[in-house]
């Protein structure tokens, strides 16, 4: 299963984008970080796991209880998101293609402020060492982006995203995974873009089937009629995808995952970023209500189910760090509490 280390939320004083700063301006508004409670995670190196892998006992120890109880990935093991990393990251355990000197893990700091339409949030996390990737090019996946920071939000219609966050989306057939099929098969499936040569992620109610067990798992050619997708997308049911590019001096994306992952530029929430010293220092404003297709809606009151990936040292794909199912509350009771301002 997926792993988080404890979550902590406490108050202190934090710089922003400027150094030695207590506040920055996001949208045309000052947010007071100093003010704003910073909860802490640890991003950890998930390997092969999938959502496929999560549910199967021969993988994953924790799949019956996942299964049958409805026990979330975080409640199970938030303290061992970094052990965890260690074995995956190492080839240890479920990593057939491991780069030597990668870290097993990234602490994440997130705070998290609100107004009367608007989302304010703010991510630190430590810049590592380059260490170069010796199946890619110069030793870089991505070698325009150092980094990517990347949030996704459910808005409660997905299944088991609340128990696993973002692992609702990631397969066993998708990029660079096991099951994952080969270039000259991809025209097979009708409904998905996959001139980029591989299978994005995905959500299952977007197929007509998902192989748990059997070879090949997954079910990225069962893609179902685009009139049901459009339906599935205008009720709800897809996780909202946001992402920030350092490249280019910073490239802000937002889009969804539902039969695959879309993602377009500044199609709505907007990003700054930078590295200051060794820190990476992102800040997100996103409208809570957009309207647009796609973009979960947030209310006041409420608390969402998120999660969180950073791609460091130019990486790509699948070769990330992630978090486990954490819990975002607009004046709601959360791991990480958005506070109005």
């Amino acid at each position: 299963m997926m792993y988080r280390s404890a979550l902590k939320t406490l108050s202190v004083a934090a710089c922003a984008l400027t150094l030695g700063a207590g506040s920055a301006l996001a949208a045309g508004k000052t947010i007071d970080w100093a003010k704003v409670p910073e909860a802490k995670t640890v991003l950890f190196y998930p390997g092969q796991t999938s959502y496929e892998w999560i549910q199967t006992g021969t993988d994953h120890g924790g799949a019956r209880s996942f299964l049958k109880k409805g026990d979330n990935c975080a409640g199970c093991h938030s303290e061992e998101t970094a052990d965890m990393g260690k074995k995956m990251v190492s080839g240890q355990k479920a990593e057939a293609t491991p780069i030597p000197g990668k870290r097993a893990s990234v602490p994440l700091s997130i705070k998290a402020a609100y107004d009367a339409d608007t989302l304010y949030m703010r991510f630190s996390f430590p810049a590592g060492p380059h260490n170069a990737v010796p199946f890619a090019a110069g030793g870089k996946m991505d070698a325009d982006n150092e980094i990517k920071l990347a949030m996704m939000f459910d808005g409660g219609k997905v299944d088991k995203a609340a128990q696993s966050g973002c692992w609702a989306s990631c397969h066993n057939d998708a990029r660079d995974m096991p099951s994952a099929p080969k270039k000259d098969a991809l025209g097979a499936a009708k409904g998905i873009d996959t001139s980029h040569g591989y299978v994005t992620k995905y959500l299952p109610e977007s197929r007509t089937a998902i192989s748990l067990k059997d070879e090949p798992r997954g079910g990225w050619d069962k893609v179902k009629p685009q009139a049901e997708l459009d339906a599935l997308l205008k009720d709800g049911t897809f996780l909202d995808l946001a992402r920030f590019k350092s490249g280019k001096g910073g490239v802000s994306e937002d889009g969804y995952v539902l039969a695959e992952r879309v993602l377009k530029e500044n199609a709505g929430a907007t990003f700054t970023g930078k590295k200051d010293g060794d820190q990476w220092v992102v800040t997100m404003t996103r409208k809570l209500k957009s309207g647009q297709p796609g973009d979960v809606a947030l209310e006041d009151g409420k608390a969402y189910t998120v999660g969180f990936a950073v791609h460091d040292d130019f990486t790509a794909g699948r070769f990330h760090h992630v978090s486990v199912d954490m819990r975002l509350g607009l004046g709601a009771e959360a791991e990480i509490k958005a506070v109005k301002q």
